[in-house]
């Protein structure tokens, strides 16, 4: 693996893996009654059997063996563990676990895609109890992919459209909801339904994105004696407005069309602009929180991209392979937006989902109109969190990741 893949795995864990074990920072959420925080280790096995979703031409046969991918394997295990009963986490949130997870991604025909490792951090929680003994829950992964298989980019006879992922590093993203059924207070067993999606976060390309729909069963086993769970006790908590400042870098690709503006026939072709281009952001979100688990509300959104509206500035007399761009302005690569966000917390984790339309963008089209933001706060302390995203514009055009970091005041 180069060295430049293994940073940009570095950077997706960073806000995903590290922090899902501290809780015990956290020491102001512990009662005088007991100095426990976490509780309950468990240890999960499962394995996953997906369906590959055609959704883009890698997958439908345009690879270097023509051949469509079908079908996926992925064996699993996960160490997780619940916030200790007597801490406000686990009063608020009693069924939550969280923890770090790894498995190995099998996907056939064999040899086309590689076969990646998944690192990630794990996030699960009861959603309603069937019976004394069944109950729905959900889970959520995210985390790195690493090993794919890629083309070289700088052969010769480098073609994009038969290479699948774009690089060896890529996002892992997976939800799913199980139903679990308790053996002994110990084991369980659990099977369910599961959407997977990878993807580079347009760093690098191709990113077509490889999408998954299947299944999981699997057991887990709480080493020591379980804590019963409880209901939730929100009574100390106390409705009110949060605010959010956030800030976050990162890198992208941009590609550009030469011949738009011509009647011939790949006038819609795209080339890529050569290099990666520096992303800086912030984002400055108020929202009310209405309980532990909801909150809503509006952010002001900047952000400054390297690339933007570069494709514009193409100079016409040079080879699409070779491009030379005139220099655009720092007003082409800046904009400003107002968003409305909903995020649902479950102990340490939040995920934030947010809407938003630009009011400054003065550079051109790159930078304007409609966007959306998909984000993973990760609670190092009460305040203070990590920041995992990805920003995608007028509903379907890659944009970019968002790794940073913020406060809650």
């Amino acid at each position: 693996m180069k060295t430049s893949d293994i940073l940009r795995a570095a950077a997706v864990l960073l806000a995903a893996v590290i922090p899902s074990m501290a809780s015990a920072v956290e020491p102001c959420a512990v009662d005088t009654a007991s100095r426990a925080v976490i509780a309950d280790p468990t240890l999960t096995v499962g394995v996953r059997a997906d369906r590959i979703l055609p959704t883009n031409h890698f997958v439908r046969g345009s690879n270097e063996r023509g051949r469509k991918l079908s079908s996926a394997f992925t064996p699993v295990v996960e160490f997780t563990v619940r916030n200790a009963p007597g801490t406000r986490y686990g009063r608020w949130y009693p069924s939550a676990r969280q923890g770090i997870g790894a498995g190995l991604q099998l996907a056939t025909p064999s040899g086309i895609l590689g076969t990646p490792a998944l690192l990630y951090a794990v996030q699960s929680a009861r959603i309603a109890s069937l019976s004394p003994r069944l109950s729905l829950d959900y889970e959520w992964n995210f985390g790195a992919a690493m090993g794919w298989k890629t083309l070289d980019h700088d052969a010769p006879d480098y073609d994009r459209n038969i290479d699948g992922v774009g690089t060896s590093v890529t996002a892992y993203i997976n939800l799913g909801l199980y139903l679990r059924y308790r053996l002994s207070p110990s084991l369980q067993l659990f099977a369910g339904a599961e959407v997977t999606h990878y993807s580079n976060g347009n760093t690098g390309d191709p990113n077509p994105g490889i999408n998954m729909l299947g299944a999981r069963i699997g057991a887990s086993y709480t080493l020591g004696t379980p804590t019963p769970i409880g209901r939730a006790n929100w009574s100390d908590f106390e409705p009110g407005m949060a605010y959010d400042i956030m800030a976050y870098g990162a890198w992208r690709k941009w590609g550009f069309r030469p011949y738009q503006e011509s009647p011939i026939e790949d006038a819609e072709e795209t080339h890529l602009v050569p290099g990666r281009f520096a992303v800086a952001g912030f984002s400055i979100s108020p929202a009310y929180r209405f309980n532990p688990i909801l909150s809503a509300g509006l952010s002001i959104d900047g952000q400054y991209d390297e690339g933007a509206n570069l494709g514009g500035r193409y100079v016409e007399t040079t080879p699409v392979d070779n491009p030379k761009f005139y220099r655009t302005k720092f007003s082409d690569r800046i904009s400003l937006g107002i968003a409305a966000h909903a995020e649902l917390r479950m102990s340490l984790f939040a995920i934030n989902i947010g809407l938003g339309h630009s009011i400054l963008a003065p550079g051109g089209d790159d930078l304007r109109g409609w966007y959306n933001t998909f984000a993973l706060k990760t609670f190092v302390t009460d305040r203070l969190f990590l920041l995992t995203g990805y920003k995608l514009y007028r509903f379907n055009v890659p944009g970019n990741l968002m790794l940073g970091a913020g406060f809650r005041l």
